[in-house]
């Protein structure tokens, strides 16, 4: 699981950046709040994982006609795609540090709050009205 955080926190291609900055906010965890992180990961993790996702499908005949369609994400894409739907949120952030936001991103999505959620939950919603285009899934 580490392997696969650090290379999605990868900045300018330098996997070694990503490294430390995964490092310093597990140090900063054990230092500041509960000694067991990889529960608490686990659990952010399972709280932003989707199991709904939306597709464009474009309609080259017609101008302007394109059809959006929720469809279920396979077991092996939900975890890589978690991970980049949380550290997207994470990169965009203005705050101090990059390991303190996402060591408040982990704990936020852990309790089940913070923008990851939200946003997660307006997917699901769009999803759902949306729901009639879903049996145009063949790819």
């Amino acid at each position: 699981m580490n392997k696969k955080i650090i290379n999605q926190l990868l900045l300018n291609g330098k996997s070694a950046v990503s490294e430390k900055i995964w490092l310093k906010s597990i140090k900063f965890f054990d230092k500041s709040f509960i000694k067991n992180n990889k529960k608490l990961i686990n659990q952010a993790l399972i709280n932003v994982t989707l199991l709904l996702k939306m597709k464009e499908l474009n309609n080259n005949k017609k101008r302007s006609q394109s059809k959006e369609f929720p469809y279920i994400v396979n077991n092996k894409n939900r975890i890589s795609l978690a991970l980049k739907f949380f550290l997207s949120k994470t990169k965009s952030k203005n705050e101090v540090k990059v390991y303190k936001r996402l060591v408040t991103d982990l704990l936020a999505a852990a309790n089940k709050l913070g923008a990851v959620t939200n946003k997660r939950k307006s997917l699901y919603e769009y999803a759902y009205l949306k729901k009639k285009y879903f049996y145009y899934r063949w790819f």
